[in-house]
Order: C-alpha cells, then sequence, then structure tokens
C-alpha cells in the first residue's frame, strides 16, 4: 500500500505523520520527492502482510488496511494513483460528445449518455485531460472529477512553457486528431517524457504525483 500527500516544512511533516502513532504495531518507509516549485512529496510505503499484526484488533487484513486508510485520507493524505482513465470532450455547437480510453479501449458517449462514462470514469483514482476546460462538462454529475484530473496544459505550463494547441501538438506528433479517438491516444502520448512542444522538449511530472 502506497499513500502520499505534500509537504512544506518540517512541521508540516510532523502534522502528516502524526496518525502514525496510533499505529506502532506496523513497519513502513517513508520517502521525499521535490517538485518543481520545491513543495516536497512525502510518499508512506506498507507492505500489505504489516496489517496481519493488527488481526487482534480487527477481524481481517482487509479491514484493519480499510481502516488505515480512512485515517489516513482524514489527515491529508491520499493513495498513489495506480491507473488511469484519458477523457476528452468536444462540442459541435449543438451537443457534447465525449470519449474516454482505459487499458480495455475507447469508448464513447452523447451528452445523454455520460452517466454510463462517468460510471467507468470513477472506478480510476486519476483522470488524465489535456485541458481543464473538458471538466465542465461532468463537474455536476463527477464533482470530485477537480481532484482526481492530472492537466497536461497545466503541467506543461509548470515547466514555464506555453501548452500549445492540441492540433499544434497532433502535428509534431504526426498524431490524426479529426476523431476523438486520435485525440485521446495523442492525449495518453504525451503522458510520455519528453513532450516534444514546437519551441523544444520538456519532462513533465508524472501522472501520479499529487495534483495540487
Amino acid at each position: 500500500m502506497k499513500i502520499q500527500t505534500l509537504i512544506d516544512s518540517e512541521s508540516h511533516k510532523e502534522e502528516r505523520t502524526s496518525f502514525l502513532k496510533n499505529w506502532e504495531e506496523i513497519s513502513y518507509s517513508l520517502k521525499e520527492e521535490e517538485m518543481d516549485n520545491g513543495t516536497r512529496v512525502l510518499i508512506l510505503e506498507v507492505p500489505e502482510e504489516e496489517f496481519e499484526k493488527l488481526l487482534d484488533i480487527f477481524p481481517s487484513k482487509a479491514e484493519a488496511m480499510g481502516a488505515f486508510v480512512t485515517t489516513a485520507l482524514e489527515n491529508g493524505w491520499e493513495e498513489v494513483p495506480e491507473s488511469y482513465v484519458v477523457y476528452h470532450a468536444d462540442f459541435d455547437g449543438n451537443r457534447v460528445l465525449a470519449g474516454i480510453k482505459t487499458p480495455q479501449g475507447v469508448s464513447l458517449h452523447d451528452q445523454l449518455h455520460l452517466e454510463q462514462m462517468i460510471q467507468t470514469m470513477m472506478k480510476f483514482p486519476r483522470v488524465v485531460v489535456y485541458s481543464s476546460e473538458v471538466l465542465t462538462y461532468i463537474k455536476d454529475l463527477f464533482p470530485e472529477v477537480d481532484a482526481r484530473a492530472y492537466v497536461i496544459a497545466r503541467e506543461i505550463s509548470r515547466s514555464g512553457k506555453k501548452a500549445p494547441d492540441l492540433s499544434e501538438l497532433a502535428k509534431i506528433y504526426g498524431q490524426d486528431v479529426s476523431t476523438l479517438e486520435g485525440k485521446l491516444d495523442l492525449i495518453e502520448k504525451l503522458l510520455k517524457n519528453p513532450v516534444r512542444l514546437p519551441d523544444g522538449e520538456i519532462n513533465i511530472r508524472p501522472y501520479y504525483l499529487p495534483t495540487g
């Protein structure tokens, strides 16, 4: 099990890890990664077998793990995302056509059937989009999407570069984006560093780091 949180000082680190005092029976490892803005990511990893030490308190290992995660979330942590769904949407002036890409493939949905798409999206801890604008189409039905969203254009801007239109990137990558499927494919390609821009290449943060 891996969880993570953002910290900006040693006192903040102490505050975020204070809940561990109630879990002294289990062994864990802590490591830090520094982000480009000076903020640090604190990553805590607990081997699943450690929770077997708590079977005199909890009826099962799964319940012990669940209680640990719940307590961690209440103290400002999140689980490290190990999977993602790619999402994009187009508005043609009359209707929204949205699509997602998962390991099972691409599925397309018009605005009358977004609920089905969102049910699938909710199964993934991270939602990858190119621009935050497309999130507005689903926020009413999926309000927590902002907290799960990894926005590639925002990550490009973090690196000090201007985020181009997706169509510009399509030319650089030789990707046909005349269809929604093509746009989803390109967005997923942009997760792999280095990202190629009109004025050079950059590296962006991995999707699994905290989005804050």
